[in-house]
């Protein structure tokens, strides 16, 4: 009883953790909205096998190494600081060259391997993923777990991440939001630019801070 009731309470935080906006939702929105539903989705497979990369580490007990290693934790939030950052540059330049139509051709030519890419560095750069599944979602393994339960964790979680990351990617890649989309392109990837800019920096602000 004591394993299905962590089970449960693991398929709920991860469902609480993907309708909590950030980096890992935007990077889906973003990439669905300016590419199209199939980078949406290869953002998003991205982000599955960062979730799984991640759920291995929780089960293996990196929440431990980040306790005896502290500046670890530091440096992998600079370093998603500033990929979020890049990815928010890279969003609001491009802004600039995008004009309807036009635009999403020339975005149709995006390999879908850099969409998954983008997906994965963003995951596994993600401060929040790395806290989420180093001590949140570890907390609610029992210490008795055996090794096929741990698997089933590892593989449950990266089940969810595929179909939650899926339905946003759809969501964002409908008709309506499309059309709305092409009708407010420049503002929203402006929009989507700043987003990227302002976590990363709030990231990196916190980051630093708590080594003062």
């Amino acid at each position: 009883m004591e394993l299905v009731f962590s089970l449960g309470t693991i398929v709920l935080v991860n469902v609480l953790a993907w309708i909590t906006p950030g980096p890992n939702m935007f990077a889906v929105m973003a990439a669905s909205l300016t590419h199209g539903r199939q980078h949406g989705l290869a953002t998003g497979l991205g982000l599955a096998c960062g979730a799984l990369l991640w759920s291995v580490f929780a089960v293996l007990g990196v929440a431990i190494l980040f306790d005896l290693l502290p500046r670890a934790v530091v440096g992998l939030k600079l370093a998603g600081a500033a990929y979020l950052v890049w990815l928010g540059i890279k969003s609001i330049r491009s802004a600039k060259n995008q004009n309807g139509d036009i635009g999403m051709a020339r975005a149709s030519d995006l390999a879908l391997t850099r969409s998954f890419r983008t997906g994965l560095i963003v995951s596994m750069t993600n401060p929040k993923a790395a806290l989420f599944f180093g001590s949140v979602m570890a907390a609610f393994i029992p210490a008795t777990a055996t090794a096929w339960f741990l698997s089933l964790v590892v593989a449950i979680c990266g089940l969810l991440a595929v179909v939650l990351h899926s339905i946003t990617a759809t969501l964002f890649s409908t008709r309506l939001a499309m059309r709305f989309f092409a009708r407010f392109q420049k503002t929203i990837s402006c929009t989507f630019g700043a987003i990227f800019v302002t976590m990363g920096g709030s990231i990196a602000y916190a980051a630093l801070r708590r080594t003062q």
